[in-house]
């Protein structure tokens, strides 16, 4: 119930407002046709990054920790709230990817589409950022900007890393002078390197390749939800430790 409540203090009182600004930039963001598809959900990353700076000026912590809660509740609280925002920007990228399928829209130019792989890597890619800002922003809650720019230096790194073998298909494909519209999983790909076999499994939008792919959700998901309790357990002991 505590939990509950400070869950709802954090919504109403400090992240209403700018939570909502920054869904819209993410389905904006997921809107723009051929239009790196990694950079919406980077909105999320800044929204939790901003619950921490607006709480420095309104001395939120320091309120918070004087009600009659453990300091591990007050972690709790705003670890629900960035799960809560993340998973809903998950939810927000699906329905916006069925959207952009059924609609017909142009296949992505600068990278992956919005399909299940994207979805699992985007998981993945949550999971490390969460690991690196909010594993280490309670050793000083009040400092949080260099753990951000740390954190948000490897979410590009990360994403670079899973839009290699993406690139290099699209490449292939424009060696041999194939539209990325007209490749099917039919079209042989013997002869082609590991990252262009691996980027034609991620790329295409068929109800084949979107099978395919569901194994990469699936770890996405396991590495997501595997995260959350060894980062918790990072940030509840550096709190604890932490002299407000």
């Amino acid at each position: 119930m505590k939990n509950m409540q400070l869950l709802r203090k954090e919504l109403m009182f400090n992240n209403n407002f700018t939570t909502a600004i920054w869904i819209i930039c993410l389905i904006a963001m997921q809107l723009i046709p051929s239009y790196p598809v990694y950079i919406g959900p980077f909105y999320i990353t800044l929204c939790i990054m901003l619950s921490f700076a607006m709480n420095q000026t309104s001395h939120d912590i320091l309120y918070t920790v004087l009600l009659p809660v453990r300091k591990i509740d007050t972690v709790k609280a705003r670890f629900i709230f960035c799960g809560v925002s993340e998973c809903l920007a998950i939810v927000i990228s699906a329905i916006i990817g069925a959207i952009r399928l059924a609609l017909h829209f142009p296949l992505n130019d600068s990278g992956i589409n919005l399909n299940v792989a994207y979805l699992g890597f985007q998981l993945i890619i949550f999971a490390v950022f969460n690991m690196i800002f909010l594993g280490n922003v309670y050793r000083n809650p009040l400092k949080c900007g260099l753990k951000y720019f740390i954190a948000a230096f490897v979410y590009f790194l990360v994403y670079t890393a899973f839009e290699l073998p993406v690139w290099n298909f699209m490449g292939k494909l424009k060696e041999l002078d194939i539209e990325k519209a007209a490749f099917t999983p039919a079209i042989s790909t013997e002869g082609w390197t590991f990252f262009e076999r691996i980027g034609a499994i991620l790329y295409p939008l068929d109800g084949g390749s979107l099978v395919r792919q569901l194994p990469v959700l699936g770890v996405g998901i396991v590495i997501y939800a595997l995260s959350w309790p060894i980062t918790f357990h990072w940030a509840s002991r550096q709190f604890e430790k932490y002299d407000i």
